[in-house]
């Protein structure tokens, strides 16, 4: 009897030690993300930087940039850009930090009819160093018209690599 209840008292332990961890984000859950067919795509990002009228300029935050440029549709050109403190090892920018101004949405074509408004007002974006100079990102943004409407989701899951800022 005394050997069931130490026991039973084991087992109760280790079940609250297993769920008392620090839970960590998970980065790059699911698969990479392939950059759509008759696009080029790239995943930088940019130490001391900002942004600024949809370009990378120097600045105090480290900057990531995805850019997609189809080259069927008179090079119509997808960005999406989101910063974080040049301290951090790791970040999670949630819906809130989204929708004020820490990611920010671009869509270019110069013979669309229609001019993309969209901006982004939720979703999340987090990221996780590797090493000195890869970063692997999720991010799903969701992106509303400008009557806070959504219309599309935006989802990135791939390694970002570190650039020079553009002269």
């Amino acid at each position: 009897m005394v050997i069931m209840k130490c026991a039973t008292a084991i087992i109760i332990a280790g079940i609250l030690l297993l769920g008392c961890h620090k839970v960590t984000p998970v980065i790059l859950d699911g698969t990479l993300t392939t950059c759509p067919a008759n696009n080029t795509c790239t995943y930088s990002y940019y130490e001391s930087a900002d942004f600024t009228g949809y370009q990378p300029t120097h600045g105090n935050y480290r900057v990531f940039w995805y850019k997609s440029t189809n080259h069927t549709v008179c090079g119509a050109t997808t960005q999406l850009y989101f910063k974080t403190s040049l301290s951090n090892n790791n970040f999670d920018i949630d819906a809130g930090q989204a929708a004020a101004g820490l990611v920010a949405y671009n869509y270019n074509c110069a013979c669309c009819y229609i001019a993309s408004q969209l901006k982004p007002t939720g979703g999340e974006v987090k990221g996780k160093r590797v090493d000195a100079t890869h970063w692997p990102v999720n991010a799903t943004v969701i992106l509303a018209n400008p009557q806070n409407v959504p219309i599309d989701t935006l989802k990135v899951n791939q390694y970002f690599e570190l650039t020079s800022l553009p002269q």
